[in-house]
């Protein structure tokens, strides 16, 4: 059997930095913030569920590629 690594990759919109700071203890309701300059990025759980939605929705996107042109199958 097989796995493929998803990497979910972030950055900060004020200074590029790519790490998060988190409260220890943390929750889904702590904030999460850029470890250089200190933005506010939100509730983690937000952050969290926004990379799912991505990581969904690009392996939507290899399923439809992998079985492009197959005739009789309809992805939707």
């Amino acid at each position: 059997m097989s796995t493929e690594h998803i990497d979910v990759n972030f950055k900060c919109p004020k200074c590029g930095c790519t790490e998060i700071t988190l409260p220890d203890n943390h929750t889904d309701e702590s904030h999460a913030t850029c470890k250089d300059c200190g933005a506010d990025f939100g509730p983690y759980g937000d952050i969290k569920q926004r990379a799912i939605d991505l990581v969904k929705s690009d392996v939507n996107r290899k399923i439809k590629e992998a079985f492009k042109g197959v005739k009789g199958l309809k992805m939707t």
